[in-house]
C-alpha cells in the first residue's frame, strides 16, 4: 500500500515534468477539387502575416495563432488554428474558388514537439524537436499531397464506371452509343489526371530544405511511408492504365465500326453509278 501510495505521489510530478518538454499541435489538411493561386488566396486571408511563397506555395502565419500552408494543386493546411478561425478561413477560401462539386475532403493530424528528439511518424502524428517554417513546409507538402489524392481516387472511381457503362454497352449490344468526341473526351480526362498526379502533386520532388538538412530528410522520409504515397500512387497509376487500354479497345471498335460503315457507303455509291450508266445506256440504245 506504502509503494502504490508512493507512486500516486510521484505521478503529478513526472506529468508536469512531460508537459512542459511535450507540446501537441492539431493539424487540419483540406483538399480541395480546383487548383488555386496561394498568392492570390494568400491575400484574401484575414488577419495574417506572409512568411513565405512562390508560384505554388505559401505559408501565413495567423496574428493570433497558427499557421497555414497553401499548395497550387487545392489544399490547405492548418497548424494550431483553433476551429472557428479556420471555418471562417475555409469559407473565404471556397468563396473565392469555382463551385465544389461537394465539401472539401478533410484529414486530422498531430504533431508532438519533444526538444532534442529525432523527427519520427506515423499515421496520425510526428514527432519532431521543434516547429519551425521548415518543418512545417515538409509536413505540410505531404499532408497536401495525400488529400489531394484523396480526391484524385474519386476522380478515377467516376472514370471507371463511365468505362465500365461502356463494357456494359459492347456487351449487350454489340456496340456503344457513345461518339467519337466523346470518347475522346473521356481519355483526355484521363490523361489530364496522370499528368496532374505527377507534375502537379510533385510527388516524385522532395522539398529544397531537405536536401539541406538531415533530420527534415528524415522526416519527409518518414511523412511519406506513414501516408503511403509511393504506393497510392502506384496504385492510382495502375488503375489509370487499365482504364485507358480498356478505353483504346472501345475507340478501336467503335473508329473500326465507322471504317465498315464507311466502306459501305462507298460501295453502295459506287453500286448507284453503275446502276445509273447501265440506264444511260439503254436509254441510248
Amino acid at each position: 500500500m506504502q509503494a502504490r501510495r508512493a507512486h500516486v505521489a510521484r505521478w503529478p510530478q513526472w506529468y508536469e515534468q512531460f508537459v512542459m518538454t511535450t507540446r501537441a499541435i492539431p493539424v487540419h489538411a483540406y483538399g480541395f477539387a480546383g487548383t488555386l493561386r496561394p498568392k492570390e488566396v494568400a491575400a484574401s486571408l484575414v488577419g495574417t502575416e506572409t512568411m513565405r511563397i512562390s508560384k505554388t506555395w505559401a505559408l501565413v502565419r495567423l496574428e493570433g495563432q497558427g499557421w497555414i500552408s497553401l499548395h497550387d494543386f487545392g489544399s490547405l493546411v492548418f497548424f494550431d488554428v483553433p476551429d472557428a478561425e479556420r471555418e471562417a478561413q475555409i469559407a473565404r477560401v471556397l468563396a473565392a474558388l469555382p463551385k465544389e462539386p461537394h465539401p472539401p475532403i478533410v484529414d486530422d493530424f498531430l504533431i508532438e514537439i519533444e526538444e532534442g528528439k529525432m523527427p519520427q511518424a506515423t499515421f496520425d502524428r510526428a514527432t519532431v524537436g521543434s516547429l519551425d517554417p521548415g518543418t512545417i513546409e515538409v509536413v505540410a507538402l505531404v499532408l497536401a499531397q495525400s488529400v489531394a489524392m484523396d480526391y484524385y481516387e474519386e476522380d478515377v472511381q467516376a472514370l471507371h464506371l463511365d468505362v465500365e457503362t461502356l463494357a456494359t454497352e459492347l456487351s449487350e449490344l454489340g456496340r456503344t452509343r457513345r461518339g467519337q468526341r466523346e470518347l475522346a473526351r473521356h481519355v483526355g480526362r484521363m490523361l489530364r489526371t496522370r499528368t496532374q498526379i505527377v507534375m502537379t502533386l510533385s510527388l516524385l520532388d522532395a522539398p529544397a530544405n531537405t536536401w539541406e538538412e538531415e533530420p527534415l530528410d528524415r522526416l519527409h522520409r518518414a511523412m511519406r511511408v506513414a501516408f503511403e504515397i509511393d504506393d497510392r500512387y502506384r496504385t492510382l497509376d495502375q488503375k489509370m492504365r487499365l482504364l485507358q487500354d480498356n478505353l483504346e479497345v472501345v475507340i478501336g471498335l467503335a473508329q473500326h465500326r465507322r471504317s465498315a460503315q464507311l466502306e459501305v457507303v462507298v460501295i453502295a455509291l459506287i453500286a448507284l453509278e453503275i446502276v445509273l450508266a447501265i440506264f444511260e445506256r439503254m436509254g441510248k440504245h
